[in-house]
């Protein structure tokens, strides 16, 4: 049986004299540890405007995270495919497998949350269209491995 971690970081909230990134460190300084105690994997949330501190630059974090570990697998639980651009996404995607030599696990999801749609002035109901334009863009699919379930 293996063991990992499923969550998100959260920025401290306050005015000027707070260190609003303290709570994003502790985050890296968790995944180190859990990797030295046997953990197998960690797997970030992605979310905007939630008014929680909640990381929206799952990315960023991961490959900060990357840099501190050696074995930890890195995952994206989801990265909203509606909200990118495939390419750009891809590319980023693309690049903290290389430089975590192959650790990501990549996880897309259409999104659900009405507030956020809203936030990117995208409407809800064009979630599935976008999720399924991009998600068969070839560089989305850059794996090998044929994806789960039957499909449409």
């Amino acid at each position: 049986m293996r063991f990992g971690l499923f969550g998100s970081a959260q920025a401290k909230r306050g005015g000027p004299d707070v260190d609003s990134g303290v709570g994003f460190r502790e985050f890296v300084d968790y995944n180190v540890e859990a990797e030295s105690l046997g953990f197998c994997s960690t797997f970030l949330v992605e979310h905007h405007f939630t008014g929680f501190g909640q990381i929206s630059a799952s990315l960023n974090l991961l490959t900060f995270i990357a840099a501190r570990t050696t074995t930890l697998r890195l995952g994206t639980a989801v990265l909203v495919l509606p909200w990118h651009n495939p390419v750009l996404l891809a590319e980023q995607v693309a690049t903290l497998d290389l430089l975590s030599q192959g650790r990501v696990d990549f996880g897309i999801g259409m999104g659900y949350r009405y507030k956020e749609f809203a936030g990117f002035a995208m409407p809800m109901e064009e979630a599935e269209a976008r999720f399924d334009e991009s998600a068969g863009h070839p560089g989305i699919r850059f794996t090998k491995r044929a994806p789960a379930g039957a499909g449409r």
